[in-house]
């Protein structure tokens, strides 16, 4: 009988209490407006005074809270978390969250208005009201969000016209997909069934841009599932995010190994067609300082097209000088949150200004996933989860 694995309990660093200082001062402000709702409905319904409603209202938002404490005080996915756990007490959280921080800025809009006109005699009435209709709307939101929403992969179809790309790749199929996030977040039928999807858009080859972790090494088993449930005519290949060497040094790797996957950490493979070549090249994870755009280019041939894989889009204006047609990127997440109204209205964009969808500069292409996991909440509202079919077309 093998030993039941503990959880390994992380120091409290001096940056992980600035994280968490933060983390919670900005829930504070969000939550705010809900807390004062709260004791205005308790007040009305039990005719107790206001004082004492708010001292519950506190309370109840405070033992909530101590859901979000103990997720980010564990921090590390090294064992799996039990179901139940994450069914019924974080994504409930999550939920609850999720709407106060899409109502915020109308909340304390209300709020504030609500506390002038009382100064002058009106009654607080209406503000209850308000805020009681505005997080009405954002939960609901938010609910779709971390469950539909966040499962319902949504496909986007782009023509790539690729300069230099010989004729016979003409028409040449590529599924992209970034930021899988594997953990306790993605059961299994979930990302089974985003591999369902993948396949079912019969590409060429597929590519995985990063992030196929969230934090530490319970998960890999998920990680090996997902990629071995994927196959296409020239393979799946892939390379390291940033999360997937978080609180692991090569678990990821081992994980994409047993699946067969050919994982490029700064270097290139070639697909053949005929006596034509494409290739494709990975950079390294660039947040940890191990990408090396030299080498992963030291064997394409000058003048021959290349596609490359690289999770944080950050590095594509060198990519760009190096002349490389097309780069495949993830990591923004679309800020999981945005207005449904284009690729580039979201939350991302505070990040980065190549936060979703396909960007060109000169003879040279980006394409940036909005991704198909989540990390921080479990939500996302008005950017659905993305997996990408690129036909690659001669410029």
């Amino acid at each position: 009988m093998s030993p039941t694995k503990l959880r390994h309990v992380p120091a409290i660093s001096a940056w992980r209490r600035r994280f968490l200082v933060r983390v919670l001062g900005a829930v504070a402000v969000m939550q705010a407006p809900a807390v004062v709702l709260l004791a205005s409905v308790l007040s009305e319904a039990t005719r107790v005074p206001l004082a004492a409603c708010a001292v519950a209202s506190v309370a109840l938002h405070l033992a909530a809270v101590s859901v979000l404490v103990h997720r980010l005080r564990w921090w590390i996915d090294d064992v799996r978390t039990p179901w139940w756990r994450t069914w019924i007490l974080e994504v409930p959280y999550a939920v609850y969250a999720s709407g106060c921080f899409l109502a915020t800025p109308i909340a304390w809009t209300l709020l504030l208005g609500g506390a002038v006109l009382a100064l002058v005699g009106h009654p607080l009435r209406s503000v209850t009201v308000g805020l009681g209709s505005l997080y009405a709307l954002t939960w609901t939101l938010a609910l779709w969000g971390s469950t539909v929403g966040r499962a319902w992969a949504r496909v986007t179809r782009v023509e790539v016209p690729v300069v230099g790309l010989p004729a016979a790749f003409d028409g040449y199929r590529v599924a992209h997909v970034s930021d899988v996030h594997c953990g306790p977040y993605v059961p299994g039928w979930m990302f089974r069934r985003w591999a369902t999807s993948v396949r079912g858009l019969d590409p060429d080859l597929i590519a995985l841009t990063g992030d196929l972790i969230t934090v530490g090494e319970g998960y890999l088993d998920d990680v090996t599932s997902f990629a071995r449930s994927l196959n296409a005519p020239d393979g799946v290949i892939a390379c390291m995010g940033n999360h997937d060497y978080y609180q692991t040094a090569d678990g990821v790797v081992r994980a994409l190994a047993q699946a067969d996957v050919t994982l490029l950490r700064n270097r290139s493979v070639a697909v053949s067609r005929g006596g034509a070549r494409l290739h494709f090249a990975g950079v390294d994870d660039r947040s940890s300082k191990l990408d090396d755009v030299d080498r992963a280019l030291c064997e394409v041939p000058v003048g021959e097209p290349v596609v490359m894989l690289a999770h944080d889009p950050a590095g594509w204006p060198e990519l760009v000088r190096r002349g490389v047609a097309l780069t495949l990127s993830g990591h923004t997440h679309g800020g999981q949150f945005g207005l449904p109204i284009g690729p580039r209205m979201n939350l991302g964009r505070f990040a980065s200004r190549f936060s979703a969808g396909l960007f060109r500069d000169g003879a040279s292409a980006l394409f940036v996933s909005r991704g198909i996991g989540t990390t921080g909440v479990p939500t996302r509202v008005g950017m659905a989860p993305e997996i990408a079919l690129l036909v690659l077309r001669r410029a």
